[in-house]
């Protein structure tokens, strides 16, 4: 919902762009841009009144392909800002995107347009399942999305929605909030959050976002929502910094909203969450590392109540020593250390936990361990039964808990749990894990090792030239300055040796090519900005997982500036030069474009990457030989 200048220009840009509507998007987008909005959302994406089912508006004319497409994209992006099902979850199953909303009645706030023979609305949401948004401009789209879902998000407790049952006494919280009777407590930030908050933040919402705010705490609350999501570091600064604005009072409200909304296992999107999306970061890394930090945190206060009920280093021995000089109650409490590092361990895999979270647990829990040893061993003698349970405790902590990966650029690897993050599937993950160090980021590209001393196999339009010199950098933090030995621009590769490289990491050329259907990884580096020169936040040795698609007609050894092996792995700018690796963790083939009219990733074939390699004498090693 808009205020009515802003109507007046869309009515405008609506009319420019169906002049100016460029030719019909392929349908394999669209279905494709479909299917991750249900991935990311758990809800269905339609353009339809069937498809939508229900009563809605006298008319809601359908939009064109191209202008679908269009949507999709914007959608698709808006709903990477809430947690991956979450909407679905909550119980929003359908949303609609539709050329104009037209009713015959207007209600204060539309414009009239004789065009359409009717009042021009914006979005609905049903009051069960589904929304409505009409599709006018790039700019209005995502704010009515976030304003009709907010609706849904208002109505819904704990999982379950039910209109009548909670807007009333949400309303009368949101206007006690806004109007200071019973104002929510200041967002409590970190300093390194807060300032890089203050860095990107604009102007603060001082009271509401519009005039139609007006019309009911409902809609005032759905402003809010849609203007927080699409000003997220403004907002969640201005919660922190100037919790006395009336817009900050709104903006926190709608932040226990999605609290409240829940979802079971399925959160929504916190103000954690909210500021990683701000800032960039990968929220879900951020809730996996934050959740796991809370379990270590509850399982280190379990075993200090046991062992030290009055605080470090004040540390209790319990039971007492046997005929055999052991003491049986001791040895089960440092089975404890053992119990919980292995459920920490459990925890850490199901949320995708990052190595170094799982690694400082560790480390904390070997340290209460060595402590406690010591403390005993300087007041008793330690039997040979006891020392033995305390180097098995020290050992199943070892196990389930890696101790602390070294330093950056000492083999350090903090992009490896990418990859279980990706694959679940044992075998798979394994192999892809063991090619994962040989992946490389160089110039504005990606790459693979092929040799212990280096050569880097990359496109040949991520370089310039034979005997251009770049840098090529390893997932460990290590990096090589290269040079460019020889590139195919036909195939579209190209080779880089690096100086004063030796037993690097390497991965295998496939033995074989790839068939329609086949399962594969790929890994490269999306792009620090957008073609407009934008951030993207996006971090580097991404791992994406997708199949064999087909292949381009013709001699698989042409010409591959648009690949001749089609995949649909998630590729980004930046992945081209990336592997295509199979189940085995060999190259099958190396991505290196996009088909913008039917959204296909393309990749240089495996006969072409094998005869490129062995016209140049460069030997490569197969898998199964």
């Amino acid at each position: 919902m808009l205020d009515r200048t802003y109507v007046t220009r869309i009515v405008v840009l609506c009319a420019l762009a169906s002049v100016a509507a460029p030719a019909a998007a392929a349908p394999d987008e669209l279905a494709g841009l479909r299917a991750e909005f249900a991935r990311r959302t758990g809800a269905e994406l339609v353009f339809t009144e069937d498809e939508l089912g229900g009563d809605w508006y006298d008319r809601m004319p359908a939009l064109g392909a191209t202008r679908r497409v269009a949507a999709a994209r914007i959608l698709v992006a808006e709903a990477a800002k809430y947690p991956a099902g979450w909407l679905g979850a909550i119980g929003l199953r359908k949303v609609g995107v539709f050329a104009a909303l037209v009713s015959e009645h207007g209600d204060g706030f539309r414009p009239y347009d004789a065009d359409h023979d009717g009042y021009l609305y914006y979005g609905m949401w049903n009051g069960t399942d589904a929304v409505a948004a009409s599709f006018y401009t790039d700019g209005q789209l995502p704010l009515t999305f976030h304003h009709e879902v907010f609706h849904h998000v208002d109505a819904t407790v704990s999982g379950v929605t039910d209109h009548d049952l909670h807007f009333a006494s949400d309303d009368a919280r949101f206007v006690a909030a806004v109007a200071g009777r019973r104002p929510y407590p200041a967002l409590q930030l970190d300093d390194a959050d807060r300032t890089a908050l203050a860095r990107r933040a604009g102007e603060p919402l001082a009271g509401a976002v519009s005039d139609y705010a007006a019309k009911a705490a409902g809609e005032d609350q759905a402003e809010t929502a849609r203007w927080l999501m699409s000003h997220l570091a403004a907002g969640l600064w201005q919660a922190a910094a100037k919790p006395e604005l009336a817009g900050s009072q709104r903006v926190l409200h709608v932040l226990a909203g999605y609290g409240v909304a829940g979802a079971g296992a399925t959160r929504g999107p916190d103000a954690a969450w909210l500021i990683d999306v701000a800032l960039g970061r990968d929220p879900v890394r951020g809730r996996a590392r934050r959740e796991f930090a809370s379990e270590a945190l509850r399982a280190n206060r379990e075993l200090l109540e046991r062992i030290a009920p009055q605080g470090e280093p004040a540390f209790v021995v319990r039971g007492h020593e046997d005929g055999d000089g052991g003491n049986r109650t001791l040895r089960a409490d440092l089975t404890r250390f053992g119990d919980v590092a292995e459920r920490l361990a459990g925890r850490g895999r199901t949320a995708g936990t990052s190595a170094a979270a799982v690694a400082a647990a560790g480390d904390h829990l070997r340290g209460l361990l060595a402590r406690y040893r010591g403390f005993i061993a300087a007041r008793w003698s330690l039997s040979a039964g006891t020392r033995r349970v305390f180097d098995d405790t020290r050992r199943r902590i070892d196990a389930a808990l890696p101790p602390a990966l070294p330093p950056p650029g000492a083999g350090r690897n903090p992009y490896l749990d990418k990859v279980d993050a990706e694959i679940t599937e044992s075998r798979w993950r394994a192999a892809i894990r063991a090619v994962q160090p040989a992946t490389v980021r160089l110039g504005g590209g990606s790459g693979v090792n092929l040799a212990p001393a280096g050569l880097v196999l990359t496109a040949g339009h991520v370089v310039d030239r034979v005997g251009a010199t770049l840098d090529v950098r390893f997932p460990d933090g290590s990096s090589f300055r290269g040079t460019v030995t020889h590139v195919d621009t036909a195939l579209d590769l190209a080779l880089v040796a690096l100086a004063g490289a030796r037993d690097l990491p390497t991965a295998p050329v496939a033995a074989a090519a790839p068939e329609e259907g086949d399962d594969v990884a790929v890994i490269g580096q999306p792009g620090k900005h957008t073609p407009d020169g934008d951030p993207t936040g996006y971090q580097p040795w991404h791992v994406s997982s997708g199949h064999i698609r087909g292949f381009r007609t013709g001699d698989r050894t042409g010409e591959q500036s648009l690949g001749r092996t089609k995949h649909d792995a998630w590729t980004y700018w930046g992945h081209s030069g990336s592997p295509l690796f199979d189940r085995r963790g060999a190259v099958v083939a190396l991505h290196n474009s996009w088909d913008s009219a039917t959204a296909m990733r393309h990749a240089v074939t495996w006969e072409a990457i094998v005869r490129f390699l062995e016209r140049r004498g460069i030997p490569h090693r197969p898998t199964g030989t």
